[in-house]
């Protein structure tokens, strides 16, 4: 197949083209893996770069990177090598490919193993591309933290994610560090937090890190150089997304367990098991348990609670026989599920190809698994629904994108169950406060940069 990019893409292929330090903030649907393909075909044609080092979440490096590479002619003649087999590990030896694919679970075994000691000169690659690059938000990581001490050895960086800032500015820090090495926002974790943050709660021990008043425009200033900004709605025709909830209450028996929970950190079930949560995070997951039905006690066995979101899963199903994407939170949700809603199957590879053909009446997924490099689920559906809410703003996007995505023919339904009056309640509010702030920056970084090229 031929590649012939769009005019967005070729924005994009310029941008990384023309940069050793880049950043894509590009939304989904719009190609970021053939831009960046594309770039280095350019510069490898020019002998401007001897090979690419990818970094990429598991699915994504073994399934979406090799898939793209052999989809379109241009690419096909890139030699790819998989670090994470014995093959993919001697070619990087003998430097005799041009595109290599690591996991971000292998950095730490691949430093020790192909960076340790090596002189840039013996590098068998001259650039290093983060995708997904979110997954690097945290500055504690050590996965991050051990391949950061190798960054020399690399002359370009670029990184790529449609999804910068989930939780606010904090998650910027170690993404972009990584890439320019902490030339606009500091070398030090403590430095940058110092500058633009402040804590909610001062006298707490773990407070929750705000920006500071004027933060986000500042850092937005500071990486405007640095960061494309290409959004699916500027670029893309895709169908509008609606998004419902369906209100469950709380049986009585459930409403005195969750009251219980919440005040004294301890409740028992009805069938005499105790569920303990030894802190505030913990607490909250138990809360989350109960709302969702089913709580796993100290011994990880599950206790029912009860089955309200259940029915009204069945009854959402009985009223919409269309095929449904369920995302669950708990592995205890899908076993109930699975059990009680008909058709219904979990999520695996061999599973894709029926549910495109429209074989499979509900498809049950943790986000967690499907959220990356999971292509093609639009032609099979439109309906995803929350069972139980999720914290992460990215999970939440790239989630409800699976389905939102160029090729969709219709509206996408985003169906949320929620007990109102308890957590739910407080996931949600989190969810839009910092889907709010994402949607903000990306918009600001991109006016910036329009105002920069009138």
């Amino acid at each position: 197949m031929q590649f012939q990019p769009l005019k967005h893409q070729d924005i994009g292929i310029k941008w990384l083209k023309d940069r050793n330090v880049a950043a894509l903030f590009a939304g989904m649907g719009l190609g970021k893996s053939s831009m960046t393909l594309s770039a280095l075909d350019d510069l490898f044609c020019e002998g401007a770069t001897k090979g690419a080092l990818i970094v990429a979440p598991l699915r994504v490096s073994v399934l979406t990177w090799p898939y793209e590479i052999q989809k379109w002619d241009k690419f096909k003649w890139m030699r790819v090598a998989l670090l994470r087999t014995k093959e993919g590990m001697q070619a990087w030896k003998d430097g005799s490919a041009d595109i290599y694919l690591l996991n971000y679970e292998r950095i730490p075994q691949f430093c020790k193993s192909c960076l340790e000691g090596v002189k840039k000169e013996d590098m068998p690659v001259d650039t290093i591309i983060w995708d997904e690059l979110s997954k690097a938000k945290s500055h504690s990581s050590k996965r991050i933290n051990t391949i950061r001490k190798y960054r020399d050895l690399f002359e370009r960086h670029w990184g790529l994610t449609g999804t910068p800032r989930p939780n606010g500015i904090i998650d910027l820090f170690s993404q972009i560090r990584l890439l320019d090495g902490g030339d606009l926002l500091g070398k030090s974790f403590y430095g940058f937090r110092q500058a633009y943050l402040k804590p909610d709660n001062a006298f707490s021990q773990f407070p929750k890190w705000l920006a500071r008043p004027g933060a986000d425009e500042v850092v937005t200033e500071k990486l405007s150089d640095l960061s494309l900004v290409l959004r699916s709605e500027d670029w893309l025709d895709i169908p509008p997304t609606s998004v419902e909830d369906i209100e469950v209450s709380l049986p009585k028996e459930a409403a005195k367990i969750y009251k219980e929970l919440q005040k004294e950190f301890l409740a028992e079930l009805e069938d005499g098991k105790e569920v303990v949560a030894v802190n505030a995070a913990v607490k909250m997951n138990k809360l989350l348990q109960v709302t969702s039905g089913a709580v796993y006690d100290e011994n990880r066995s599950v206790g029912l609670v009860h089955d309200n979101k259940i029915k009204a899963l069945k009854k959402f199903q009985k009223d919409n026989p269309g095929p449904i994407l369920v995302a669950t939170a708990f592995k205890h949700e899908q076993s109930r599920i699975l059990k009680s809603c008909k058709g219904a199957e979990l999520f695996r590879e061999d599973t894709l190809d029926r549910w495109v053909a429209g074989k499979i009446p509900m498809l049950v997924a943790d986000p967690r698994s499907i959220g990356h490099g999971v292509d093609r689920l639009q032609d099979g559906g439109r309906i995803a629904v929350w069972f139980s809410p999720t914290w992460s703003r990215e999970l939440y996007d790239q989630f409800n994108a699976r389905l939102a995505r160029t090729g969709q023919k219709e509206e996408t339904r985003v169906v949320r169950i929620v007990c109102p009056g308890t957590v739910d309640d407080a996931v949600l509010e989190s969810l839009r406060a910092r889907g709010e702030g994402q949607d903000g920056f990306l918009a600001a970084v991109k006016n910036l940069q329009d105002l920069a090229r009138v």
